[in-house]
């Protein structure tokens, strides 16, 4: 069996995330990604069984990138203010450094038919601890009872509208900063500050 070329594994996901921008998972097909990187559909199935494998490969290439840049953040977790902080603090660079990937983290995610096919929380070492931190954080009474996957979602939803604006331009964005933003989570999320 032939190995696989990391460069053309790439060239696939790029041209599979462009495409989920552009058309939106269900218009994004092997053909189409075939013929954006001037290749064969049969090369694609070469490094993806199917479509479903692609679009999950999209998925978890551009979540890696993500944790990559909250697993630093964790390590600044000394009470769960600065958790909230830091991670708020990572999302904001990470959506400003990668606004592809935020945007098709966000696209998986507002799919209800794709989010059980999403990686679990404990498949990941960055969210177990990351969840881990909140339910202690909770036990103790200074973050909210409420899910912490909920809670999680809406801090990550926040954040995408916030920077997605930004990158629209819309008016709001030059008198709200991304320290006004990170408060108005700790808000949502402590029980006291």
């Amino acid at each position: 069996m032939k190995p696989k070329n990391e460069t053309v594994r790439r060239q696939i996901i790029d041209a599979a995330t462009d495409l989920i921008i552009e058309t939106g998972i269900a218009g994004t097909s092997t053909v189409k990604v075939a013929k954006r990187i001037n290749g064969a559909q049969s090369n694609i199935y070469s490094y993806f069984k199917s479509k479903e494998a692609l679009i999950a490969g999209v998925f978890d290439y551009h979540q890696k990138l993500m944790t990559a840049t909250l697993a630093p953040a964790l390590e600044d977790a000394t009470s769960p203010k600065a958790l909230i902080t830091s991670v708020a603090s990572a999302l904001f660079e990470f959506a400003t450094t990668h606004p592809t990937s935020i945007q098709i983290i966000a696209a998986f995610r507002a799919q209800p038919s794709l989010r059980h096919q999403l990686p679990a929380i404990d498949e990941n070492d960055v969210f177990t601890k990351l969840f881990g931190l909140f339910r202690c954080y909770q036990q103790d009474g200074l973050i909210k009872p409420i899910p912490a996957e909920f809670l999680a979602e809406a801090t990550f939803s926040i954040i995408v509208n916030y920077c997605n604006a930004k990158l629209a331009g819309e008016a709001y964005t030059s008198v709200l900063d991304e320290t006004t933003v990170a408060q108005l989570i700790a808000d949502l999320v402590l029980l006291r500050a």
